[in-house]
């Protein structure tokens, strides 16, 4: 599992799925930590490393807010020259203070998507897919 340092609004809208896409810039360190030499028909090249879990935290000390999210892939964009770690659902949270707005716009979000996804299942009902 990777553990990552963020800003306090970045972590607030990861939280909130506002950000599905974490860039970290193509510098030294970046590339360092994130790409892997392998040889491959006796040429060197490298791989981009894989996680399945990433630990986001916001600041310092035991009660710092934390979440451990799912790591669906870690690319390379050219057109930014930035990696890109492609975030999943969030598996643990600790230390998280939503407010009572924050809690709304979640729920709000929720049943939008809940509708949708009802919307889709009678659509896909209704269709001569299945008969």
């Amino acid at each position: 599992m990777y553990k990552l340092s963020i800003n306090k609004d970045l972590f607030e809208n990861i939280l909130l799925k506002k950000t599905l896409v974490l860039e970290k810039e193509n510098t030294n360190y970046w590339k360092k930590e994130l790409l892997e030499p392998v040889i491959l028909d006796d040429k060197l090249t490298y791989k981009i490393k894989q996680f399945e879990k990433i630990i986001l935290n916001n600041g310092l000390g035991n009660d710092k807010p934390q979440i451990v999210i799912e790591c669906l892939k870690v690319d390379y964009s050219i057109e930014k020259g930035c990696f890109e770690f492609y975030l999943g659902k969030i598996l643990e949270q600790k230390n998280i203070n939503i407010n009572e707005n924050q809690k709304d716009k979640i729920i709000e979000q929720l049943l939008k998507e809940k509708e949708e996804l009802e919307n889709i299942l009678i659509e896909i009902k209704n269709s001569k897919i299945f008969q």
